[in-house]
């Protein structure tokens, strides 16, 4: 795993997964991350479980361009009406129809969510799926832990409909929808990142990416909207975030082969509880300090 070899599961495998779990859900989901017959295993998940918000979250993710994302981004909003993540899709889906007023009406809607992108859950889902094959121990948890899928990418583009937005809205005049926009858009890209240094390395990367998006709408001497500072801090701090980021990643993929099995173990739990950019800055200052 650490060399970069990741596994793949039979289709056989996949099956006795997906038996053994009684067909739920769940499972229909990983099987069809792990297929090569993905679409069949997205159909008979979107038949049997046509008000699951996970799978409404899977549909997305794979057939978010086609005819049906309507329709599931709907039913994601009904079924998980708490979760950012049905607002976020559908206010890009308005945006790229060219529907502003619901896409500010969507946008709107994030105040009273938090994001839930189904990581955890599929997640554990794919080391059950690689322990029913066989795999074990700490083996079985890194090959879940790394082939989720990513959702938020999905959503990642949604800074530059909203910037496009802004730019129109101030052309026509219209400051005041232009600032509503740049406040909704800050508001999306910190629910992406919203678990700060705990979350993904890449909803970070995600949640930098759509703010610089937005800030560079803006003029260097205007207030970010929501906020205090100046767009030219804001940016000057996102930059130094990626400078860290950047070398933290490059030290600890030097150390990574070299772990020994408890210093994997130890790794692994960090990882988990305390998020990777945490569990990175960890291994990094371990060697560093000669433990």
């Amino acid at each position: 795993m650490l060399d970069g070899e990741i596994a793949k599961l039979t289709p056989e495998q996949i099956e006795r997964y997906v038996e053994s779990c009684g067909r739920d859900a769940l499972s229909l989901i990983v099987a069809a991350m792990l297929s090569e017959d993905r679409d069949e295993w997205l159909d008979e998940a979107a038949e049997r479980f046509p008000d699951d918000p996970g799978v409404a979250a899977a549909m997305l993710l794979h057939r978010g361009g086609k005819a049906e994302a309507r329709e599931w981004i709907v039913r994601l909003k009904e079924n998980d009406p708490g979760n950012s993540l049905g607002y976020l899709f559908a206010a890009k889906s308005a945006l790229d129809g060219g529907n502003l007023d619901e896409a500010l009406g969507e946008l709107a809607s994030l105040e009273s969510t938090q994001l839930n992108d189904y990581r955890e859950s599929w997640q554990s889902g794919f080391t059950d799926a690689y322990r029913s094959a066989g795999y074990q121990g700490m083996e079985a948890e890194w090959l879940g832990m790394f082939q989720v899928p990513v959702l938020t990418g999905e959503v990642s583009r949604l800074s530059a409909g909203i910037g496009e937005a802004m730019i129109a809205a101030e052309g026509r005049g219209d400051r005041a929808t232009a600032e509503g926009l740049g406040r909704a858009g800050m508001k999306a890209a910190a629910l992406v990142g919203g678990r700060g240094d705990r979350d993904l390395l890449i909803n970070q990367l995600i949640s930098v990416s759509m703010e610089r998006k937005l800030l560079h709408q803006l003029d260097a001497f205007e207030f970010v909207p929501g906020d205090e500072r100046l767009v030219l801090e804001r940016l000057a701090e996102m930059d130094d975030r990626i400078d860290r980021i950047k070398a933290t990643i490059q030290s600890h993929s030097e150390l990574l082969p070299t772990l020994t099995e408890p210093e994997l173990r130890q790794y692994t739990r960090r990882l988990q509880t305390d998020g990777e950019l945490k569990a990175m800055e960890w291994l990094v200052a371990q060697r560093q300090a000669g433990r």
